[in-house]
């Protein structure tokens, strides 16, 4: 049989080798999602095949988190001959490449995008649509008949005083009015277009609830965010549910960090208000969650999401307790564990454990000593298969969430002040009005002039899809009216 020592280590062997499979086989899919119609993964190699073919480039960004995709993809296969006949076919992840993803008005999964060889976008639309209506929508976009993009209407601020900050919050509040749903709840919904999805705004909920305005709208709200997307088994929230299948209650049963990061602070804002334990519960229930489910113990950070499985979460409670929960996407991404290390924070001030201000510094040393290095901000970790993979430098988004993050750090530990300078020092390799608002809200708390010197000229989207990316632009030019430096 062999002596004891040994045979420990041979069991500790196969262990480690099944673990690695197990991982392995995690990874595969959570990647191989896709059905396989010739995909290329960069869009540098795209665009140059396209080149050479003469053919527009088919983009399609997925995310592995999203259930909707996996419908989107049974009726890409049903035409996939077309497709790879007519288009040079790119697949990229919405988290992964965020910075096209953003680039070309991505706002939620999937997203398709067409283009020629110059990059000109012939079309564009979000959401799953069925192989034969594509195939039809493809054909107008050869003959040069579809419809390209969206249209925006934008604002752009040339003195970033009082008279600006009136406005924007004016139309903020009036467009939310719009949005506002009485029946379910939330300002998710498409202003004067009617109501269709329902997915949680908390930047938006927690700023109201701080100013006193729309409470009672925000609180219905949360409180049907809780019945809807609360996840009262595992904890934690889903990301949106679709109310437009009246015989088949849809819900997106994936959860993201993201989500359940900012849900925290809105929350607690609304613990604050009305003393109703059952917020913070919540609270506390989405952070049980976050740790259970998404911390890598490791670094003392997150992972990027728990993937959808509609049959797992239509389980009865104790029929779920008996089968392994989905997997989750093993990315550590900057802009969402920022957020979680807000939230983190956010519960020491409202409960005062220091469990939660350690962790927040614990997951905050981790980004800055592996992905803030000398060429700049790395945007995720990889920690699976494809393990110490750091990609894509200097996104907006990430410059902007993580010197959020180091601010409100630098109140418990000032030291944090020096990695924030060396963040926004950073130049972005793409920034949109969203991540120019943070930065300037950021600055504001520093120097009224620089964020004044950031937010003049700048272009708001006023056809923001969600009411959250306005947020801190209002923010911030509260801060410099505050300051009496505009």
């Amino acid at each position: 049989m062999g002596p004891p020592h040994i045979k420990f280590k041979l069991v500790r062997f196969l262990l480690l080798l099944l673990l690695v499979l197990l991982v392995h086989s995690c990874e595969r899919e959570l990647r191989d999602k896709a059905p396989d119609i010739g995909w290329y993964t960069s869009y540098p190699s795209a665009l140059k095949e396209a080149e050479i073919a003469g053919k527009p480039v088919f983009l399609y960004f997925s995310a592995v988190w999203c259930s909707w995709c996996r419908e989107y993809e049974k009726e890409l296969v049903k035409i996939a001959p077309y497709i790879s006949e007519n288009f040079v076919p790119l697949n990229l992840d919405s988290d992964r490449d965020r910075e096209l993803f953003l680039k070309f008005g991505g706002r939620g999964t999937p997203l398709t995008v067409v283009l020629d060889q110059r990059e000109k976008v012939l079309l564009k639309f979000h959401g799953s649509v069925k192989s034969e209506d594509l195939k039809e929508i493809l054909y107008l976009v050869r003959r040069g008949e579809a419809s390209p993009t969206d249209k925006n209407e934008t604002y752009k601020i040339q003195l970033p005083g009082k008279e600006t900050y009136q406005l924007l919050l004016q139309y903020f509040l009036t467009d939310l009015k719009g949005r506002y749903d009485s029946f379910y709840g939330g300002f998710s919904s498409p202003s004067k277009r009617g109501s269709v999805f329902k997915w949680s705004t908390p930047l938006t909920y927690d700023f109201l609830l701080e100013r006193a305005l729309l409470t009672d709208e925000v609180l219905f709200s949360l409180r049907k965010d809780i019945e809807f997307l609360y996840d009262p088994v595992d904890g934690g929230f889903f990301n949106f549910y679709d109310r437009t299948r009246v015989y088949e209650f849809y819900f997106e049963t994936s959860k993201s960090l993201m989500v359940n990061a900012l849900m925290i602070p809105a929350l607690l804002e609304a613990y604050r208000v009305t003393r109703d334990r059952d917020f913070l519960g919540k609270a506390l229930g989405t952070y049980s969650y976050l740790i259970t489910f998404l911390l890598h113990r490791e670094s003392g950070c997150f992972f990027n999401a728990q993937v959808s499985d509609p049959e797992y979460y239509n389980l009865d409670p104790q029929d779920r307790k008996r089968r392994k929960p989905p997997p989750v996407d093993t990315a550590i991404i900057v802009e969402d564990n920022a957020k979680a290390i807000l939230a983190l924070l956010e519960l020491y001030r409202k409960l005062e454990s220091k469990q939660f201000l350690d962790t927040a510094f614990r997951c905050t040393d981790y980004l800055l000593m592996n992905l803030l290095t000398q060429e700049g901000l790395y945007r995720y970790y990889d920690t699976g298969v494809k393990k110490n993979k750091r990609v894509n430098l200097n996104l907006g988004r990430d410059i902007a969430w993580l010197g959020l993050a180091l601010i409100e750090l630098s109140e418990f530990n000032p030291t944090y002040r020096v990695s924030l300078r060396k963040i926004l020092e950073l130049k972005p390799s793409y920034e949109d009005w969203v991540s120019v608002s943070i930065k300037a809200y950021i600055l504001s708390r520093l120097s009224g002039d620089e964020a004044r010197k950031v937010l003049t000229d700048l272009e708001v989207n006023l056809s923001y899809h969600n009411p959250d990316d306005m947020v801190f632009l209002l923010k911030a030019l509260e801060n410099m009216i505050e300051r009496d430096e505009i």
